[in-house]
């Protein structure tokens, strides 16, 4: 039983890797040679959509292809991101834009070629601080710092206006959408969201959809 339960698990796992290598593809696919994506937004139109679980793989996808990937925690209502790296009580994102903390010394290395940027201490009102110093600074460090891919972990776009604010100077914006609980009105008004905050252009990924075991057997996994 044991046995099979690994088995499975590992077939699980190569199935999401090859999931989010054909995401990284299909990304730079949508891109010209002179227009690459080296900043990128991801958010969701509300809550529990799976945006974190994604931004996390998808970093680690793009890392393990030896790409230099800074991923920040932009959500300061739901800072999951920082949780999962056990990074809560860190300097991060917000330190670094009030000038209380060093960007290099706030950042985590987390493997090689993947490093993360936490939330940093939460402000009494974080709109106002994006809305005040924004997070070109960061991006324009980040980029000097000859990362690759930034990549910024917003809240829910529907309800908070900070993923607006985060995506106006990224260059793609990705809505991440559950399978389950996404509703059409919910997404469109999303999208017209994410479109009117001037990103570059806007991807959306579908998330929480139903494993076919049959599909995927036919393959010897």
């Amino acid at each position: 039983m044991e046995k099979n339960l690994e088995m499975g698990q590992q077939s699980l796992n190569r199935i999401l890797q090859e999931k989010f290598s054909a995401i990284q593809t299909n990304i730079q696919y949508m891109h010209s040679q002179d227009d690459i994506f080296r900043t990128i937004a991801i958010t969701s139109s509300n809550k529990g959509e799976g945006k974190t679980f994604f931004s996390i793989n998808f970093a680690k996808t793009t890392a393990n292809f030896k790409q230099k990937v800074l991923l920040i925690d932009a959500d300061f209502y739901s800072p999951s991101l920082t949780k999962q790296f056990r990074l809560r009580g860190r300097a991060g994102l917000s330190n670094v834009l009030t000038g209380r903390s060093n960007f290099h010394d706030a950042i985590y290395h987390a493997t090689e070629y993947l490093d993360v940027l936490a939330i940093g201490t939460i402000p009494p009102n974080p709109l106002e601080l994006l809305r005040v110093q924004g997070v070109e600074s960061v991006i324009q460090e980040a980029l000097e710092t000859d990362y690759e891919c930034i990549i910024f972990d917003c809240p829910p776009i529907n309800l908070f206006t900070d993923s607006r604010l985060v995506a106006s100077s990224c260059d793609l914006g990705i809505l991440v959408v559950n399978s389950n609980k996404t509703r059409e009105e919910e997404l469109s008004n999303a999208k017209k969201l994410l479109d009117n905050s001037g990103v570059k252009a806007v991807g959306a990924v579908l998330n929480n959809v139903k494993y076919n075991k049959k599909k995927y057997d036919y393959y010897g996994y």
